[in-house]
């Protein structure tokens, strides 16, 4: 069945490479997906938004006429946005179903689709009515064909460019000239994000200073990619020279948030949050503390979360699993999420001044930034200590093993290291605290199970080793190890590294 690219249908969207969506293939699965949504969900329309890849106008097309073809109306953005400005796009039309046509930070060569249910709910492999993507791929592999609607489905176009900004300065509490004294460089690295983030900085008052802006799917500058050296790299250079406060740097579609120090390190994800979770916080009245952390989150980072009165809970890694999660526990006291690859995630008002009209859980990335720029300029002393914090922390960036000959053996090696790893004495957890699978491994040494706002690691060495298969790539194992000491960082890497090696010269696996 590989003529029919199955494996474009991943755990938390679609993806794939163009060259394998051939026009009738493309047809097939925007047939597919409109029936889905027609059938299944019972969506009367459907929102409609797209990054600024080469491909995305035509796979875009291609969606509004199976969806308009079927009777269903369409809801369109044509112009490149951020996956966070179709989210509230979604936002403003609860009833509609949505599609976000991009492959996020993936090479200009990919594309993908991002699914919504109606209320914004995220749809998944196995995650929505009737399994969600599962689902579609079954209507995909059934060969439909089109039935064509009594009535064909409006196409509106829409655009809340405006409204996002607004909506984000306000909630954020950043009001107009507020930034005014600080200097800031965006990179966008040629993706979609450019408009609304400048144009809500520039309004902020900031003196804003604008990197590879212009929307362009040939992406010169490389992958689309924050944490990819070489695209990076002239970024990097500029903030050395450029005498900043600090910069931001997003991905193609704008929803992963790089937050740079002044001479271009990153400062982590998780560093950020931990510093603008108070802040965070008061937006729902000190109602919501319960935070949900990435499995690789550095201890420190939740130490330091915890102690600003944040209830700190592991969750495994996903997008819509996060989201989900988020949704589901929002009247329980949750209200936000941070992966460590840059992701931000938190339970939106539908409406600031009505709460009572509830929560959608998606990703702003501009609401975040305007939140973080707002703590560095009350507290940049909290942003200095987080930059000498980041340089104590020594890491072994989350690195690959690939199994594509011997795909089986991935439970092997995952047990392997986790055995090992108790052997040396790690505290291990598979679980999160509600009894679901964490989907990875985490080995703590020197560090509790779970960390609050009692939490002392000065005076201590503590490591973190992380693995997981990864959800979003083909027959790959992962591992990150974190310490504040680099003997020990290196030690359990080279720990894992000799289990690692025994599979790749026994011909299972490659590096």
């Amino acid at each position: 069945m590989e003529e029919l690219n199955l494996g474009m249908f991943k755990p938390y969207d679609i993806r794939t490479k163009m060259e394998k969506l051939e026009p009738e293939l493309l047809k097939r699965l925007s047939l597919s997906v409109a029936l889905y949504y027609k059938n299944i969900l019972e969506a009367p329309s459907v929102v409609i938004g797209r990054d600024a890849r080469l491909n995305a106008p035509g796979v875009t097309d291609s969606l509004v006429k199976a969806f308009r073809s079927l009777g269903v109306d369409v809801l369109l953005n044509p112009l490149p946005i951020s996956t966070c400005q179709f989210y509230y796009s979604c936002m403003q039309h609860r009833e509609s179903g949505g599609i976000m046509v991009t492959a996020s930070h993936n090479p200009g060569s990919y594309i993908g689709l991002k699914l919504m249910a109606q209320d914004v709910f995220p749809l998944a492999y196995e995650c929505g009515k009737e399994g969600g993507i599962k689902k579609i791929k079954e209507i995909y592999l059934s060969g439909p064909t089109l039935i064509e609607g009594e009535k064909k489905g409006s196409l509106e176009v829409i655009n809340y460019l405006d409204d996002y900004i607004s909506y984000s300065m306000e909630l954020s509490g950043v009001k107009e000239g507020d930034l005014k004294g600080q200097k800031i460089l965006l990179e966008f690295l040629n993706g979609s994000a450019g408009s609304e983030v400048a144009l809500a900085f520039q309004k902020a008052g900031a003196e804003v200073d604008l990197m590879d802006v212009i929307p362009d799917g040939n992406f010169p500058k490389g992958d689309p990619n924050p944490i990819i050296e070489t695209s990076i790299a002239p970024t990097r250079k500029a903030m050395k020279e450029g005498e900043y406060d600090y910069g931001f740097c997003f991905d193609g579609d704008g929803d992963r948030l790089d937050l740079m120090y002044r001479d271009g390190t990153q400062i982590v994800p998780g560093l950020n949050m931990a510093l603008i979770a108070d802040s965070v916080m008061k937006i729902f009245n000190g109602e919501k503390k319960d935070f949900y952390a990435d499995v690789k989150a550095i201890p420190t980072s939740l130490a330091l979360m915890a102690k600003s009165g944040a209830k700190i809970h592991i969750i495994r890694n996903g997008h819509s699993f996060i989201k989900e999660k988020l949704r589901e526990n929002c009247d329980k006291g949750y209200f936000a999420s941070e992966e460590e690859s840059a992701h931000y995630y938190m339970n939106f008002p539908y409406d600031i001044k009505d709460r009572k009209k509830g929560y959608a859980s998606v990703e702003n990335t501009l609401f975040f930034a305007l939140m973080t720029a707002k703590c560095y300029k009350e507290k940049p002393e909290e942003y200095e200590k987080a930059y000498r914090i980041g340089q104590s922390i020594f890491r072994k960036r989350e690195w690959p093993l690939h199994f594509e000959n011997a795909p089986e053996k991935m439970e092997d090696i995952m047990r392997d290291v986790e055995e090992r790893m108790k052997e040396l004495g790690a505290v291990v957890i598979k679980e999160m605290d509600d009894g679901d699978s964490l989907d990875a491994t985490l080995m703590r040494f020197n560090l509790p199970v779970s960390i609050d706002g009692e939490t002392n690691l000065e005076g201590k060495t503590w490591c973190q080793v992380a693995e997981r298969i990864s959800r979003s790539e083909d027959a790959m194992c992962r591992w990150e190890i974190v310490s504040n000491s680099k003997e020990e960082c290196e030690r359990l890497n080279g720990e894992v590294r000799k289990i690692t090696d025994k599979y790749v010269n026994a011909g299972y696996a490659r590096y």
